[in-house]
């Protein structure tokens, strides 16, 4: 049975790749990436590595889950050819990696073998930027559109990321120009039901190139807009957190662990 392994590469490329994730990138017989990967062209190519970057694949305005279904069937017919295929892809497979939960799908029949491979994701990039605990001070991670669709309550004494704010309300990929297509409206409106419209946002960005710096963009909900007009699909939005009000606070808890 023919195995495909995803090896999440973590925000810089080959200088985040785990020990683990290159071993299973020695042992594939043929290596695939899609994204940007800063040095993992030139690591397979020193290393008469078998690779191939399907980037070319995802077409630019296609639907999002087309462009990855066309990656997965060159995969598939990769795999009736060779027994092993390793797929890299930027950041956490696991989070918010369209690819994977459809493999995780395919996987169900039984046909191959499917593992997974951790690497820094762009939370664990963005909460180091920042410098937050994110237990210390509580977060939500959510997608743009879920929030919209299914209109989750939000509690403002958290923080929160929200991921995809560059395809509100749109299935289709746009890279170059996504505030054309984006469907701001929708997501102001829901903020507004939970936060006062002074409220302060950052569109936060991590280093994927050593040396880059990081990037943090202010902005107000009331001018969502304009902070919008500079969104990229790398960007999240970043709600920081405000402290609770006094009648939240369980006093007889707060006895107990003897803070007061």
């Amino acid at each position: 049975m023919g195995i495909i392994s995803v090896i999440g590469s973590g925000m810089l490329g080959v200088e985040q790749i785990t020990t683990e994730g290159f071993s299973v990138i020695h042992r594939a017989d043929r290596v695939y990436w899609i994204g940007d990967i800063a040095g993992l062209k030139e690591y397979c190519a020193h290393r008469t590595i078998s690779y191939q970057d399907l980037s070319y694949l995802y077409e630019h305005g296609a639907i999002d889950t087309d462009n990855y279904r066309r990656i997965i069937q060159h995969v598939m017919l990769a795999l009736t050819e060779c027994d092993h295929i390793g797929l890299v892809v930027p950041g956490h497979p696991r989070l918010g990696v369209t690819i994977v939960q459809l493999l995780q799908q395919q996987n169900k029949s039984g046909d191959f073998e499917f593992h997974c491979y951790p690497g820094i994701s762009s939370f664990a990039a963005m909460i180091n930027d920042i410098g937050i605990d994110p237990l210390e001070e509580g977060v939500s991670i959510v997608d743009v559109n879920r929030l919209i669709l299914y209109d989750y309550m939000m509690d403002p004494c958290l923080n929160y990321f929200i991921y995809h704010a560059s395809s509100i309300g749109n299935a289709n990929t746009d890279y170059s120009t996504p505030q054309i297509s984006n469907k701001i409206p929708y997501l102001k409106s829901k903020l507004l039901k939970h936060y006062p419209a002074h409220t302060h946002l950052f569109l936060l960005s991590s280093s994927t190139i050593k040396g880059e710096f990081a990037e943090k963009l202010p902005g107000q909900l009331a001018n969502l807009e304009a902070l919008l007009s500079q969104v990229t699909y790398r960007h999240t939005l970043y709600i920081p957190c405000s402290l609770p009000s006094k009648s939240q606070v369980n006093h007889n808890f707060l006895q107990e662990i003897h803070l007061v």
